[in-house]
């Protein structure tokens, strides 16, 4: 079917419905969508940013160890002419299986990151907190950021705290079996 009118063209009304559906599909369908900074509508200056990552934002990456987590991540962005400057602050807790008993625990991470997108085609391999942004970008989605960053701040070695009087918080039994099957 061939729509000619109210266009200076003639479009066929496929291409208008594959149009629209194409339009709302990346609009409704992009799970990372409250992540996204349309830095174009900000002036230039300092502009403050909050995020808290829940469950439900680890569950949008499928490799994720992290089931459970509460991370408050501040963000302080500085926009530039060409450039803009992203400081995170994070501070919160993961919940995370203990490497010595397999047991879940809560892990407390804090960390601050700097993050730098610098407009034109610059080269990408040289520095590693700098991302090159098309003259036309006008909007940044952070959401692998926020979430490399949590990752960046966990421990190599993730187990249980200590206990008050230096005992180990994982759990006896499984320390038990751990001894018993050790070789000596």
């Amino acid at each position: 079917m061939r729509i000619t009118r109210g266009f200076s063209k003639s479009f066929f009304y496929s291409d208008i419905v594959l149009y629209f559906c194409r339009t709302f599909f990346e609009r409704g369908l992009n799970r990372f969508s409250e992540y996204i900074i349309p830095f174009s509508s900000y002036s230039n200056g300092l502009h403050d940013f909050e995020f808290e990552l829940v469950d439900t934002f680890f569950g949008l990456f499928p490799e994720s160890e992290i089931q459970k987590a509460d991370v408050l991540v501040k963000i302080e962005m500085i926009r530039q002419e060409r450039q803009l400057e992203f400081s995170f602050t994070l501070d919160g807790w993961v919940a995370l299986p203990c490497d010595r008993c397999l047991e879940e625990y809560e892990q407390p991470i804090t960390g601050e990151f700097r993050l730098y997108g610098r407009f034109g085609h610059g080269n990408k391999e040289d520095e590693f907190d700098v991302v090159w942004l098309p003259n036309e970008a006008y909007q940044f989605d952070l959401s692998q950021y926020l979430y490399e960053y949590v990752i960046l701040s966990l421990p190599m070695r993730k187990v249980h705290p200590d206990k008050a009087g230096g005992k180990p918080g994982c759990d006896p039994v499984m320390l038990d079996l751990l001894k018993n099957l050790s070789v000596k």
